[in-house]
Order: C-alpha cells, then sequence, then structure tokens
C-alpha cells in the first residue's frame, strides 16, 4: 500500500514537473528579421565596406545585395529627403561633399536607404506570473543596421553606416498587484 502511494506521488511530481517545464515553452517569442542577403552582421558589413565612393555604379551595389528590385525593403529617397536627412546636422559649407554633390545635381541625384535586421525577443520565466501581469522576462538578441548610400549619375558619392553589432538586452517587469495594478480604468477618478 505505501508503495503505490509513494508511486502515486512520484508519478504526480514528476507529471507535474513536466508539465511545468512543456509551459516555459508557451511564453510568447516574436522575432523580426528583414528579407535580406545577408545572414549576419559581418555579412552587411562587408557588403558596405565594398561599396566605393566616386567609383561604385548602381549596377555594381546590386551584386552586392543592395538591389532595389529584388530585395524588399530598400528605400529610395530623392534629393530632397537627402537635403533633410543631413540638413539638420551640417550647414551647407559643412556638409559630405557627395551630399552637396547630390544637392547640385538635385533630379540627377537619389539615394538607397537599406534597413536590416534578425532581432529576436523571448519570453522567458514563470507562465503563471507572466500570464497573470505580476512578473514579465523578456530575453531580446540579434543584430540591427541602417546603411545609405548617395547616388550622383547612379554613381556612389556618399555612403553612411550605423547599427548595432549584436544586441543582448534582458528586460524585466514587475507588477507587484499583477492585474489589479491596471485597473485604475474601472474606477471613475474625482473631479
Amino acid at each position: 500500500m505505501k508503495t503505490t502511494l509513494t508511486m502515486t506521488k512520484f508519478t504526480a511530481l514528476a507529471t507535474a514537473a513536466g508539465l511545468l517545464a512543456a509551459c516555459a515553452s508557451m511564453l510568447p517569442t516574436t522575432t523580426s528579421k528583414s528579407q535580406t542577403p545577408w545572414a549576419s552582421y559581418d555579412d552587411a558589413r562587408k557588403a558596405y565596406d565594398s561599396v566605393a565612393e566616386n567609383k561604385t555604379t548602381d549596377d555594381e551595389l546590386r551584386s552586392l545585395g543592395f538591389d532595389v528590385e529584388a530585395v524588399p525593403n530598400i528605400r529610395v529617397i530623392n534629393y530632397v529627403d537627402v537635403a533633410a536627412m543631413f540638413g539638420s546636422a551640417f550647414t551647407r559649407e559643412t556638409m559630405p561633399e557627395g551630399v552637396r554633390k547630390c544637392l547640385d545635381a538635385k533630379d540627377h541625384c537619389f539615394a538607397y536607404v537599406v534597413r536590416a535586421q534578425n532581432v529576436t525577443a523571448k519570453r522567458n520565466g514563470n507562465v503563471a506570473a507572466d500570464l497573470f501581469g505580476f512578473r514579465k522576462q523578456t530575453h531580446t538578441t540579434g543584430w540591427e543596421m541602417q546603411t545609405t548610400l548617395v547616388l550622383v549619375n547612379k554613381v556612389v558619392v556618399y555612403k553612411l553606416w550605423n547599427g548595432t553589432p549584436e544586441i543582448d538586452t534582458f528586460e524585466k517587469q514587475v507588477t507587484p498587484l499583477g492585474p489589479m495594478q491596471n485597473m485604475g480604468f474601472i474606477f471613475p477618478k474625482p473631479f
């Protein structure tokens, strides 16, 4: 009889442990990934580094992955948008030479703005605490970059890069009262 009772307890504990472990996979995961030819930040950076100002043509950009017709999410902007992009940071005299060339060329100038990313936000922790709003933990990893390529007469005259090679953040939100904490809308505010 004791053996049966012990086996029942063991089975119940093993089942509960298994369910809790399975519940962790029930927390949401969000992935934000651009459709680009680059699998990593390093790949994107190598493509950017291959672009030479006053030399690389629009056709050569296509072979490097900056192909507006084949790759989604590449924004094409005109010289007015280029002026707006750089105008707040520079005076006409202090603007990079390639940007000045663009503004002088007017309709013969355009730019590609390329944003690429591969970011995953995964929630972890206790499913019940997360579900009822007591505690949410999110671990975000990945990379992102933005490249601006300014072209005059289909030749790159200026290039600009920024990005985050490695994203690794952990966010923890604790709400001690859980769902009760956000119920202020139920009770009217006094006048």
